[in-house]
């Protein structure tokens, strides 16, 4: 279900840049040029898959703020955001320019799931905390 939802974007966004381009209304678009320092690393602009470094050309966007990551929005929370900020940039994308991003990936996906077990773990040690407290008040009584 999910390959075929990114097969449709993908396809949206090359018959959208292909119709633009016949009407003229490429120039209401601004674009993103996405570089990494690893080879086969997958790109995400707003959550949606825009495919594997190295892209063969850069990806349309409206004008605006977009963010663009190589880690899946379904990994993302706000412990994430806030450690790997060379794997989340937020930018501004101007009309009928191009933005060229570049992304440190290096080891950082492995960090964030590091991150994720040790938030895991954190919540195990509070709720066993809070077990042993609730515990200790109600043998006091």
């Amino acid at each position: 279900m999910e390959r075929s939802l990114i097969v449709i974007i993908n396809i949206l966004f090359c018959s959208v840049q292909i119709i633009a381009q016949e009407n003229g209304e490429i120039d209401e678009f601004g674009f993103i040029d996405i570089k990494t320092d690893s080879m086969n690393v997958p790109f995400f602009i707003d959550g949606f898959y825009v495919g594997n470094h190295p892209l063969k050309a850069p990806v349309p966007v409206l004008p605006g703020f977009h963010e663009v990551s190589y880690i899946p929005p379904d990994i993302q929370d706000e412990t994430v955001r806030d450690n790997l900020t060379d794997g989340i940039k937020r930018v501004y994308v101007a009309k009928n320019d191009t933005l060229e991003v570049f992304l440190f990936y290096d080891h950082y996906l492995s960090q964030v799931e590091n991150l994720q077990e040790e938030m895991k773990m954190q919540n195990y040690v509070g709720f066993s905390l809070f077990g042993v407290l609730i515990y200790v008040l109600l043998s006091v009584l």
